[in-house]
């Protein structure tokens, strides 16, 4: 019984303690982490539009990003095709990680217009991302995070974190796949009370410039059947993009 008990005792030494365990805050604080450290970068993709009786669509776009310290970020996204949408573009202007601007641009009609900060969740020019999801990274103390459990997705091992917003989105809660060591979402499933609203899915993983990076996105709107692939065609990391590229002038110009 002596024996037991000491055998008993030992394996709960061996266990990891709470203060030991990680928590969801945690896991995202390095999430947004590694979302700083990519934020000098230049992104080249190509989006697929599929809708629900077979169809498609295909655009290609050019992203810009950059660090601009002291402020948060700035993110310039220009499209280059298809002709109906060339040179439309969005820039964002991020005073901190919880306060910024975002403002299109359509050539067509030679106008520039501000995004109201309750559409950063609309749909991103037809697709089934949002305007949130090209915006840069956001402000952690605006949710709350808890870990559900550990899994395994897509071969790798992940923490499931139940994400809720403290401020109001279009969804009440959305709950990721974040691949443990890489700090990068694998799976995200997007809620409207108890209702799925979107659903994605991040593949294709790799190293570049000691970054983790998907290189293949999914996303799907649940009510519509209507989903988007995007492909990252060619990235580029700690770039140093001049301030004025990140102007409303720029915009217009399509950023030349």
């Amino acid at each position: 019984m002596n024996r037991i008990t000491v055998v008993f005792f030992a394996l709960l030494l061996m266990l990891p303690t709470v203060s030991q365990a990680i928590t969801g805050r945690e896991v995202y604080e390095k999430v947004h982490a590694l979302r700083q450290r990519g934020l000098d970068r230049q992104v080249k993709a190509t989006l697929v539009l599929f809708d629900r009786g077979g169809g498609t669509r295909k655009r290609t776009l050019i992203e810009y990003s950059k660090n601009a310290k002291p402020e948060a970020y700035k993110v310039l996204v220009v499209f280059k095709t298809p002709p109906d949408l060339r040179d439309v573009g969005i820039l964002v202007h991020a005073r901190t990680f919880s306060d910024r601007d975002i403002w299109a641009y359509f050539p067509e009609f030679r106008r520039i217009r501000r995004i109201p900060t309750n559409s950063q969740d609309d749909s991103f020019f037809g697709t089934d991302f949002s305007y949130d999801d090209f915006s840069g990274p956001p402000n952690l103390d605006d949710y709350d995070f808890s870990i559900i459990k550990e899994e395994t997705f897509g071969k790798k091992t992940c923490y499931v974190v139940e994400v809720v917003p403290k401020i109001h989105r279009k969804y009440t809660r959305y709950v990721a796949w974040v691949a443990k060591d890489l700090w990068i979402h694998m799976k995200i499933i997007y809620y409207q009370g108890k209702e799925i609203y979107r659903s994605g899915t991040f593949s294709d993983i790799r190293i570049v410039d000691d970054i983790p990076t998907a290189f293949k996105a999914r996303m799907e709107t649940t009510s519509t059947g209507h989903r988007t692939e995007l492909t990252v065609n060619d990235i580029h990391y700690h770039t140093s993009f001049p301030d004025e590229l990140f102007s409303q002038r720029a915009l217009e110009r399509a950023g030349k």
